[in-house]
């Protein structure tokens, strides 16, 4: 008796027929076509790619205070608005002054514990030059803003190191019951600031050619911002002024950028020969030998001239009148004497 063949679905196929050649050229299956650079290139210009003002505040922070360009935040309205907060420019000042602090921070330039001595010549001063000056030229640093600054690093990296006043002070001065003597943890921006410039105010004119104060906050080498020498001065720019001075910074000394002689005779007539009432403390942080050297002779007569008119026939204090003199004396030496290099004492 035979089987009977059992049949199961999709165990059998009939042969597939063979595809035509035509289906193998038809448009549903396109050979692969090579393409040019150009045409890659092409499309690849056509995607969005991120630009340098569409970066998170963050990343174009880190950007700026790494490339130390202060023309960044110029390159763009946007850009200058991401980089215009506070916080940001705190931070930028700080990094540009922060080798120059970390080394002198509570030092007075009298201390002998200070930094040694490189050759035995020289202090070794960190810092850059060129950074520093072109920070304290720009519009929004202020005094606040510095002593903020100033505040905002000693509070991250000089929080329990001694801090000493750079300031003489005779027992019993001041009228902030402040501790002029410092210490450890002693430092507050602010205060220390307002105890030093509350004691200058004090100090007759020409005080400060006869002693050796201040520390180093800047480098000594630093510009002094043009307008903070011509004047006219605010009460802001007196105490920026002599922020800079007890800093370190010495108009006219060895390695500082020449000061023409145009904003020498501005600073000259606004500090001295046309003020209404002369200032001993700018005259204390601006007017000393290196205003005297290197004028026109013809300009020097011309203030010779004002200065013995307001000499004789001004209405100024006997004290006053005491230092139109020293002035004048000084500009006639230097007329008479190039090599004069010293205000009289």
């Amino acid at each position: 008796m035979s089987l009977t063949p059992v049949h199961v679905r999709g165990k059998r196929k009939s042969a597939s027929s063979p595809i035509p050649m035509l289906a193998m050229d038809s448009p549903l299956n396109p050979k692969k076509m090579k393409r040019s650079l150009a045409s890659v290139r092409a499309s690849r210009s056509t995607r969005g790619r991120p630009t340098l003002q569409s970066l998170p505040v963050e990343l174009l922070e880190s950007i700026f205070l790494y490339s130390a360009n202060l023309a960044l935040p110029r390159a763009s309205h946007l850009i200058g608005a991401k980089l215009s907060g506070k916080a940001t420019l705190l931070r930028l000042f700080i990094a540009v002054f922060h080798e120059t602090w970390d080394q002198w921070f509570g030092i007075p330039r009298l201390q002998l514990q200070g930094p040694k001595l490189k050759d035995g010549t020289f202090f070794v001063y960190e810092g850059d030059i060129s950074f520093q000056s072109d920070m304290l030229e720009l519009p929004w640093v202020d005094i606040d803003f510095i002593l903020q600054a100033q505040q905002a690093w000693a509070d991250k990296y000089a929080r329990d190191r001694w801090y000493q006043h750079s300031v003489p002070f005779a027992e019993g001065e001041g009228k902030f019951n402040h501790g002029h003597e410092g210490g450890f943890s002693h430092f507050k921006s602010r205060a220390c600031f307002d105890a030093d410039y509350e004691r200058a105010l004090k100090w007759p004119a020409f005080q400060t050619t006869s002693m050796t104060w201040g520390t180093r906050d800047v480098h000594p080498h630093v510009r002094m911002p043009m307008d903070l020498i011509t004047g006219p001065w605010n009460e802001e720019k007196r105490r920026r002024i002599f922020w800079l001075t007890r800093g370190g910074i010495r108009l006219g000394a060895k390695g500082q950028t020449p000061v023409p002689w145009e904003v020498k005779l501005a600073c000259l007539d606004n500090a001295v020969i046309s003020a209404e009432e002369l200032d001993p403390l700018i005259i204390n942080c601006l007017i000393s030998d290196w205003i005297f050297k290197d004028l026109p002779e013809d300009i020097v007569r011309k203030q010779l001239v004002q200065l013995s008119r307001r000499i004789e026939w001004g209405g100024d204090s006997p004290e006053s009148k005491e230092i139109l003199r020293r002035i004048a004396t000084a500009l006639n030496l230097d007329l008479q004497l190039p090599q004069y290099d010293r205000i009289p004492g």
